[in-house]
Order: C-alpha cells, then sequence, then structure tokens
C-alpha cells in the first residue's frame, strides 16, 4: 500500500467492514497516529443509517480512517463532512463535477459516487475517530445498477480504470491538510466551500 511516514497502513483481501475491524481492534492501534484499514472487498459494508454498501472485489475503495481526538473536540461532528469535502474537491480537480449531499455523501451528475460513515471508539482520555469512506472507482454499469439508488463510478464517466491505491492517497493527501485546519480553525475556513457545492442540506449530523 502507499507509504507515508505519518500514516500506517493495514490492508485485507477481504473483511466484513472496514469500520467494524477498527473499532474491534482500536485499542492495538497507536492512539498518536493515523492508521489507514483499506480492503478489496467487504461482505458486511455498512453506510449511514446501518444501510448496506456495496462492496464487490477489486472495484472500488474501501477505507477507514483512524485517529484519536481529545474528548469533548467541538469538531468533531465536522470531521465526516470535511472528509466529504476533501474528497469533492480531489474528483473536481480530476475533471468531476462533484458536489456534496449534506451531510456526507458526495455525488456526480446527481448520483453517488462517494459515502461516509463516522462513528466513535470511547477511549480513556481521548476519542477515538472512526471514519469510514467508500468511493466507487472502477464499478461497471451492470453492478451500479443492482444499488438501491441512482450511482455512478469514476469508470463509468471517464470510460477508464483507475488506480485504486492512487486515487485513495490523493483524498487522504488532500483531507490530512484539511483535517489540520479543522483543528487549529474549526469550521469557519471550510464553509465557502461547502456553498459552493452543496447539492442538498439536511438535519442530521453524522457522529
Amino acid at each position: 500500500m502507499i507509504k507515508s511516514k505519518n500514516i500506517e497502513y493495514i490492508h485485507f483481501d477481504t473483511i466484513d467492514s472496514t469500520n467494524n475491524w477498527v473499532k474491534k481492534h482500536a485499542l492495538q492501534l497507536d492512539p498518536c497516529r493515523i492508521t489507514c484499514i483499506t480492503a478489496l472487498e467487504q461482505t458486511a459494508g455498512r453506510g449511514r443509517w446501518n444501510r448496506t454498501w456495496f462492496s464487490p472485489k477489486e472495484q472500488n475503495i474501501y477505507a477507514t480512517i483512524y485517529f484519536c481526538i481529545p474528548k469533548e473536540s467541538p469538531y468533531l461532528e465536522n470531521i465526516p463532512q470535511v472528509l466529504a469535502l476533501s474528497c469533492a474537491q480531489m474528483l473536481r480537480k480530476k475533471g468531476f463535477l462533484a458536489k456534496i449531499k449534506w451531510p456526507n455523501d458526495v455525488l456526480v451528475d446527481g448520483k453517488k459516487i462517494a459515502g461516509i460513515l463516522c462513528e466513535t471508539v470511547a477511549l480513556k482520555e481521548e476519542t477515538g475517530v472512526v471514519l469510514g469512506i467508500g468511493i466507487n472507482v472502477n464499478m461497471q454499469e451492470e453492478l451500479l445498477k443492482t444499488i438501491d439508488q441512482p450511482a455512478t463510478s469514476l469508470a463509468q464517466l471517464s470510460g477508464r480504470t483507475w488506480n485504486l491505491e492512487q486515487t485513495l492517497s490523493l483524498l487522504l493527501e488532500s483531507f490530512l491538510k484539511s483535517l489540520t485546519i479543522l483543528q487549529q480553525e474549526g469550521l469557519p475556513p471550510f464553509l465557502k466551500f461547502f456553498e459552493a457545492l452543496l447539492a442538498s442540506t439536511g438535519k442530521e449530523n453524522c457522529c
């Protein structure tokens, strides 16, 4: 997987859910580092409201970013929104007119291309953030049609195959820069970008 001094990578060929794995093993992960868990396939991938996230093998990005923050951090509920924004901005740099469906879905042409599930683990002195993301990358039309809502993928939009590791690397680079800003300055620096990319609004919070 991708190499970085700041991120530890754990990769599986098949797993039930990257989020589930993190929640079970959070106490064994380094609280001072960011850990990124990836899989080629999920057998029980989940979205918000416990919806099934269809996770065919070697087609898409299935990843969970895990890190610890101080308890009662005021920006906790904004972390998944900043990841959604980072994803939309990354896709726009690649030429896709991505929009954010509040609070944390990413759409292209009104169809879902990425979803985020934020969960937490209560630790003694910190909160463990379990930030899962699924991005439809190389899924083809026949599989996209089996999803219970309009969905698309980078391959369907562009007509070519995408490298999963490189795409994830670009996303993480963008998100980690934004996470630092969020921790230091809160949400205000991002508001104008949200306003420009927002496709719809809602009242629900992710975390």
